[in-house]
C-alpha cells in the first residue's frame, strides 16, 4: 500500500516579511489521516493551508472566514449563509481523499512514483507546464534517454528516494506564482508525504508520530 499526503500553504505579499516567515516556520509538515477514507492500495489525501498574518488556516477554515465576511454585504441571510459554507465545505471534502488504481497514476506536480517489484521509486523533476518560478536545474537521469520527455533538457529529474516496505519519504518544495486574473504574484509550499506500508495496523497519526527515513528539500529563495 502506498499513502501519500500533499500538503500545500499559500500565501501572498503581504505575508512576506519577518513575522510572516516566522509563523511559516512553525507550520507542521504532517497531519492525521482518516482511515475510513482509505479504499485501495494507493490513496492521496489533500490538504490546502492559507496563510493569513501569523495564523494557517485550512481550506475549510478559510472558506468559512471568507463566506461569513462577504456574503452579508450580498444581503444572505443566516440561514443562506450557513447553506452556502456548507456546500463550500461539501465540495472541499468531496477532494480531499482520492484512491488510485496504480501509483503512476497520482499525476502529481513535480513528482513521479514508479512501481518496482515491492518498492517504490519517487522522483522529483521541473515541471514546465505546471510550476512556477524559479526555474530547477540540476541533474537530470533521463538527459539521453530518447524514450522520455526530458530528453536533452536542462532541468531537474532525480531519484528522491527509494521506499521499501514500512518506509516513510518526504519531499518538500516551493514556488512562485503568478494569479490568472489578476497577475499579482503569490507563494506556496508544497510538501508530499509518502509511506509504503505493508505490516500491521495503520495509525491515523502515522506521518505525525513518526520521523521520516528519507527528506528531499528543494526549497528555492521567493523574490
Amino acid at each position: 500500500m502506498l499513502l501519500v499526503q500533499n500538503v500545500n500553504l499559500t500565501w501572498y505579499k503581504k505575508d512576506r516579511g519577518a513575522a510572516g516567515a516566522e509563523a511559516r516556520q512553525a507550520f507542521s509538515p504532517a497531519y492525521p489521516v482518516n482511515l475510513t477514507a482509505i479504499s485501495s492500495d494507493i490513496t492521496l489525501h489533500n490538504i490546502s493551508f492559507y496563510q493569513n498574518g501569523r495564523e494557517c488556516l485550512d481550506a475549510v477554515q478559510t472558506s468559512r472566514r471568507s463566506l461569513e465576511k462577504s456574503l452579508p454585504r450580498l444581503g444572505f441571510s443566516p440561514e443562506q449563509i450557513q447553506s452556502e459554507i456548507e456546500k463550500r465545505i461539501r465540495w472541499i471534502k468531496r477532494f480531499e481523499y482520492q484512491n488510485f488504481s496504480s501509483a503512476e497514476s497520482l499525476n502529481l506536480a513535480d513528482i513521479a512514483v514508479c512501481t518496482q517489484a515491492d518498492r517504490f521509486e519517487v522522483s522529483f523533476f521541473y515541471d514546465e507546464h505546471r510550476s512556477g518560478r524559479p526555474f530547477r536545474r540540476g541533474h537530470n537521469k533521463d538527459f539521453n534517454n530518447l524514450d522520455s520527455r526530458f530528453y536533452g533538457k536542462d532541468c531537474v529529474n532525480e531519484t528522491a528516494f527509494v521506499l521499501a516496505e514500512n518506509q516513510y519519504g518526504r519531499i518538500v518544495w516551493n514556488e512562485r506564482c503568478t494569479d490568472y486574473d489578476t497577475g499579482e504574484w503569490y507563494y506556496q509550499l508544497h510538501i508530499y508525504n509518502l509511506l509504503h506500508w505493508v505490516d500491521g495496523k495503520l495509525d491515523k497519526d502515522i506521518f505525525v508520530k513518526n520521523h521520516p527515513d528519507f527528506i528531499y528539500r528543494q526549497l528555492a529563495e521567493l523574490y
